[in-house]
């Protein structure tokens, strides 16, 4: 007998399914366009013009310069990069201060711990049984730095 069960599923914070438009747009990088953008030869060179448009049409898309637009490979990277390049800004010197929640994911929590082993001091902020956070909570936790 055939499953006629529908499949749902319910992981889309992990990956999702690329909308067909992507998909065409990308089609030409996964067989033809593959190089190295960080590489010198022809095939990296057209990479490299393929993400510099791409940068050029997405800082556009949000009325800023093109070189505030960085490409990260996931999430992770991005909360790592936004995480410490804020905690570093002030020249990389520890003395900051950093609020997370106490039910951050693995991506914030474990980035937000490493800057604590370095001299970066960190408030970790309760929630209540339904995982919400009080702002008042917030509020009282932060500090000038």
């Amino acid at each position: 007998m055939r499953n006629l069960m529908k499949k749902i599923y319910l992981d889309y914070n992990a990956t999702t399914p690329v909308a067909p438009s992507v998909f065409e747009a990308m089609r030409p990088f996964f067989s033809e366009h593959y190089g190295n953008p960080s590489s010198s030869h022809t095939l990296g060179r057209a990479a490299a013009e393929a993400i510099e448009d791409a940068r050029g049409r997405t800082a556009s898309l949000l009325s800023c310069n093109p070189n505030e637009i960085i490409f990260t490979g996931s999430g992770t990277e991005s909360n790592n990069f936004a995480l410490k390049g804020t905690m570093f800004q002030s020249a990389g010197v520890p003395g900051g201060h950093m609020i997370i929640s106490a039910i951050e994911h693995p991506a914030i929590l474990q980035p937000a711990l490493f800057m604590e082993r370095l001299g970066f001091d960190l408030t970790i902020v309760g929630c209540d049984s339904n995982g919400v956070v009080d702002p008042d909570d917030v509020q009282a936790a932060i500090r000038p730095d």
